[in-house]
């Protein structure tokens, strides 16, 4: 609206924000996880045409053999029809059937200047939502219509930041220099979106790279923190042994245990030593074995994880796991295959990006506190494509946006405070104007 334009980036905005509160309780009550977030992406796709970007989707930015982990055709279909029925246009969808969702939004300023991409991850958890009246989205209607899938760590916010920050562009063209990229990044629970996203060159063009996430460690509205530190590298595989099926009472020697070989293999996971030079961790969270009560098991499966503090730390706890899972095989006389389903990289802000970030941050009324640094203390995709950018010559910044987050990320009373999604796009605008300037 004309009304928006060559205003300060805070009130272009703070205009838009009503609008992008909705946007957001659009988004929450139709949540869907990793590779099956259809509504999300036909939402993003469809406000994006609107407002005159260029609109990537489907296989143009999705790469199929990255699809790690993809879902049955037949929940892949049920997820499709569910984004449909609640009110996702077709257009916008049909490229992403298959599991190809997310999109990319590019628009173009009148001047030559730098490529500066933004990313949104979009994805929720597999969580079921609490429906108590003290839930803030349970008591305001907008609490997920999608049994055990809900929005309990901001992706659904994430996303109307993206959106806010893309209205503020489209109305303000005139301003841009170079060209602006805004992604919007599917399965970042599951670590292998921005793979995914990569492998179709998405990144490759980027000059800067800005991304971020509401709350973790930042639980006060208007705290910022750029010196985001404890990034953990992340490396994940799904384990099968497989053995030979017998009688368990007629002849048990016959048989080779898959079962026995896994359940070896997980308690002596959790023996390998820790590394005296930094945090490393492990977790085996799925097991399947056997099929009934007589019969050796000949097959086991388990998805297991490995983390380090650093890239080397992680890749010695992967190492270590290797050894184990070889050796509990040949220990049961078994064959075994390892097959990796998503990594992470540790990885560092820009440091010009960071002092950047700083003086921005000190002119916006928003901002009560930058915070000096802060633990991020998981893992996160995004680093694959801030290594990426950077290896080229190009700058990264990943900022910690604080909110209170009432249950804790990943709770079934997971909330936050609205207000952080216009202070995340007044960041992100602000800075925008401060990298063109350069």
């Amino acid at each position: 609206m004309d009304a928006c334009k060559n205003h300060k980036p805070e009130e272009a905005i703070a205009y838009h924000y009503p609008e992008a509160v909705k946007w957001r309780r659009a988004l929450h009550r139709c949540p869907q996880p990793s590779w099956l977030e259809f509504y999300a992406t036909a939402f993003a796709a469809e406000k994006l045409s609107e407002w005159g970007y260029e609109v990537r989707m489907g296989r143009d930015v999705v790469a199929e053999d990255k699809l790690l982990l993809l879902p049955d055709k037949e929940r892949l279909e049920s997820e499709y029809a569910r984004a449909l029925k609640a009110g996702a246009k077709k257009k916008f969808l049909d490229p992403a059937r298959g599991g190809f969702t997310g999109v990319v939004g590019l628009l173009n300023g009148d001047v030559p200047g730098p490529t500066v991409g933004f990313r949104f991850d979009i994805d929720s958890n597999e969580v079921t939502e609490s429906s108590d009246n003290s839930h803030i989205p349970a008591r305001e209607g907008f609490v997920s219509q999608n049994p055990g899938y809900a929005h309990m760590c901001g992706h659904d916010a994430h996303t109307a930041t993206g959106l806010l920050l893309a209205r503020y562009f489209s109305e303000n063209r005139k301003k841009l220099k170079g060209r602006i990229k805004l992604i919007f990044q599917p399965n970042e629970e599951n670590l292998s979106g921005a793979d995914a996203m990569m492998e179709k060159g998405v990144t490759d063009d980027l000059d800067y790279l800005v991304g971020g996430h509401i709350g973790l460690a930042l639980k006060n509205l208007g705290e910022l923190s750029f010196n985001i530190h404890s990034f953990m590298a992340l490396s994940r595989f799904e384990v099968t042994f497989t053995g030979r099926p017998s009688h368990s009472a007629a002849r048990p020697d016959q048989g080779r245990n898959a079962l026995l070989g896994a359940c070896a293999a997980i308690t002596n996971l959790y023996a390998i030593a820790r590394h005296g030079l930094g945090v490393t961790r492990i977790n085996v969270g799925f097991h399947q074995a056997g099929s009934t009560w007589n019969v050796i098991p000949d097959k086991a499966y388990f998805r297991m994880e490995t983390r380090g503090v650093t890239d080397e730390l992680n890749e010695y706890m992967v190492e270590r796991s290797r050894e184990v899972i070889e050796g509990a095989a040949r220990m049961y006389g078994l064959s075994v295959e390892m097959k990796p389903a998503a990594c992470c990289l540790t990885a560092e802000n820009s440091p010009d990006m960071v002092a950047m970030a700083e003086k921005v941050a000190r002119t916006l009324p928003s901002v009560k506190e930058i915070i000096p640094s802060a633990a991020f203390n998981a893992s996160e995709d995004v680093t694959l494509m801030m290594e990426k950018v950077q290896k080229k010559g190009g700058k990264a910044l990943f900022v910690m946006f604080g909110t209170p987050t009432y249950g804790g990320h990943h709770s079934s009373t997971f909330d936050l405070d609205e207000n952080v999604i216009k202070n995340a796009a007044e960041f992100y605008a602000a800075l925008y104007e401060e990298i063109i300037r350069r």
